[in-house]
């Protein structure tokens, strides 16, 4: 009883925002042929062809994204000309019969037989079979018609805002087969369909009933009761969610405003000889600042998408409940349905990937001494959001998705665009495969590779233990050049022009043209075999037995130890910063936030307990889940896995 009341309170608002569910979005006019894309939202047909026109580039065009929520809308592969997708959108007749309502309410409505003709008439009647409008000259012809002549017809004027019309405006067609209105509901697929669709798709269907059965009581249902629940309950949740963000903008502003502050009244306290010094505190903050409030703005960003979606899911939906007919009810009942899962767990990654940012000034005590102003200490935490789902990073799974039989010694391997390339120690070889693993072309180098990187769009570069670097070319795989180094090589990988390679307690920076030595430096650890490196002035590397390092040029460095941790040979960051540690000796892989704090423990045995070999190098996809482990052994093949 209490869901009906809040209901029927809510219908004189839905009156006043119903305008809202005929506007679109795009040229804020009543909707001309509305059409709606798999995200529900609606729009005229040519605002949306002009949309996916301009939008639309390069030759494999795939889809496009939501003007409103930026969902990817995928195509098809048939469909090669973006000016013919709007014509193969859905279009939405409920808003249609919407329209057709406020029309008559208004006294408003065109004969719709005239209107065919670019001839516009006041309409004066509504076939409620037929569900078109006619002016008086267009009815008789109607009634003349046999097949039409017991069609019930109702006088437009009589049709007031008091008086419920949802049965005179309520067919839905079918989606598949436009000029078919929805006469069957399938249990077996929870899919209205018209009797086409029923007699193509559902004939073997055991649970197949008139649609008419199916909808009945469809508003007083418990289902729509809940759905009306979850809808309300969850757009409150949200709110809250970007009031909260919103707060912690507002302060982290403050924040940063108050260390320029301090900043500030530091410089009066030194001399002219620290003006460069002070500059470069500036910039520092300053960047923090731009960087940071981007952060928390895409955060904002992304939920009031996720909310403007489910308010739109809401308004569709009090809509029906209030002004439509059981049959639209029912269907946007079953619509909304199917997209609340997909939309719960667009929202909990968003929510997964939140963090709340402060920040404080520590001032250097001893100013004559100091080359800096002081450091940022940036304070990040996972904020919670009562009553919203969350994933806890701590219970991530990883998946395998398919194996690749190369084994043996020092096995090493990159994502190359859309392919892997995987580098053959024992056997000398560069081997080339599609995404899901088949093998498609390989080259035999004349030294055993160790690593590989990639160059361009077109290159990579292998190195090798003799002090050799190959530049190969990936399609086909043939070799270009081979660069001769004059330090001790094995991980590689290539930043700002410049390769950095490690071996033998050494970390050397390479001219990647030459191959000549730029600089050099000690690690005081001869298991230092790999240097990860993505940012000019950071990388990480084994320092010792148990112990990695994050070295940086401005001051964020850290140094990881565990006791459960034995030859972090390798290291790799994914595409949210989070480095994970290849505990070679441990087996097992060590998940660290960017910060250096352990998150969790993977025993490589989580990922498939039949391995038995020592885990080697570690690559992800970039901007993706997905990654790549080889192992140092003839036992196990390389295993290409996704995080879940």
């Amino acid at each position: 009883m209490a869901t009906s009341l809040n209901v029927g309170e809510e219908a004189e608002h839905i009156k006043g925002d119903f305008v809202d569910l005929l506007t679109c979005s795009i040229c804020f006019e009543i909707f001309k042929q509305p059409k709606y894309l798999p995200c529900l939202h609606t729009f005229c047909e040519t605002c949306i062809s002009s949309y996916i026109v301009s939008k639309a580039k390069g030759n494999n065009l795939k889809g496009f994204k939501c003007p409103v929520c930026r969902r990817f809308i995928p195509m098809g592969d048939n469909l090669k000309n973006p000016e013919t997708w709007a014509r193969s959108l859905p279009g939405n007749y409920f808003v249609v019969s919407m329209m057709d309502r406020k029309a008559m309410k208004k006294t408003e409505k065109l004969c719709d037989t005239c209107s065919g003709k670019n001839v516009s008439k006041e309409a004066i009647s509504w076939c409620t079979v037929c569900e078109e409008a006619y002016c008086d000259t267009c009815e008789d012809y109607h009634r003349s018609y046999k097949m039409a002549r017991n069609h019930k017809i109702v006088p437009i004027k009589d049709m007031h805002e008091e008086t419920p019309i949802s049965n005179s405006c309520a067919s839905v067609t079918c989606d598949e087969h436009p000029e078919k209105t929805i006469e069957i509901y399938c249990k077996d697929h929870t899919q209205p369909c018209c009797t086409i669709c029923a007699t193509v798709h559902h004939r073997k269907c055991e649970h197949v009933v008139v649609i008419d059965k199916a909808v009945s009581g469809v508003k007083e249902s418990k289902k729509a009761q809940e759905l009306m629940n979850k809808l309300n309950e969850t757009g409150k949740k949200l709110d809250g969610v970007i009031k909260k963000r919103n707060h912690y903008t507002t302060n982290f502003k403050k924040e940063i405003d108050a260390v320029l502050m301090e900043v500030a009244n530091m410089r009066q306290k030194i001399n002219e000889k620290l003006n460069k010094i002070e500059n470069k505190i500036k910039d520092e903050i300053n960047g923090a600042r731009k960087e940071n409030l981007l952060r928390l703005s895409e955060d904002s960003t992304e939920l009031l998408t996720l909310k403007s979606k489910f308010d739109h899911w809401k308004n569709i939906f009090e809509t029906c409940l209030s002004e439509g007919s059981e049959l639209q009810c029912f269907v946007k009942l079953e619509e909304i349905s199917r997209k609340i899962p997909k939309f719960e767990k667009d929202l909990s990654t968003v929510i997964q990937g939140i963090r709340d940012i402060s920040v404080k000034f520590e001032a250097t005590e001893i100013v004559s001494d100091t080359v800096r102003f002081g450091n940022l200490h940036y304070n990040e935490k996972r904020p919670s959001f009562l009553g919203l789902k969350t994933v806890n990073v701590h219970t991530e799974k990883i998946k395998v998705l398919f194996t690749i039989d190369i084994r043996g010694s020092f096995i090493s391997g990159i994502f190359f665009n859309d392919d892997i390339i995987i580098t053959d120690h024992d056997k000398k070889r560069v081997v080339n495969h599609e995404k899901n693993g088949k093998q498609t072309d390989k080259l035999n180098i004349s030294k055993p590779p160790t690593d590989i990187t990639k160059v361009n769009d077109c290159t990579v570069a292998v190195s090798s233990n003799t002090e050799k670097i190959f530049i190969i070319n990936v399609k086909p795989l043939t070799l270009v050049k081979t660069l001769d180094s004059s330090v001790p090589l094995w991980g590689l990988c290539l930043v700002n022009n410049q390769y950095i390679t490690a071996r033998n307690g050494t970390i050397s920076w390479l001219n990647a043209e030459t191959g000549a030595k730029i600089k050099q430096i000690q690690t005081t650890s001869s298991d230092t075999r790999f240097v990860t490196s993505y940012e000019k002035g950071e990388y990480i590397y084994c320092k010792g037995g148990h112990t990695i390092n994050f070295e940086s040029d401005v001051g964020k460095g850290f140094q990881y130890n565990h006791s459960n941790l034995s030859n972090p040979y390798n290291q790799e960051i994914d595409k949210e910063g989070k480095i994970y540690v290849v505990g070679y000796g441990s087996h097992n892989i060590h998940h660290l936030t960017p910060t250096g704090e352990l998150i969790q423990i993977i025993p490589v045995s989580d990922i498939d307990n039949t391995i038995t070999g020592y885990p080697w190098v570690m690559r992800f996809k970039q901007n993706t889940n997905r990654f790549i482990l080889t192992f140092n052994s003839w036992k196990v093949p390389v295993y290409v896995c996704e995080i879940e």
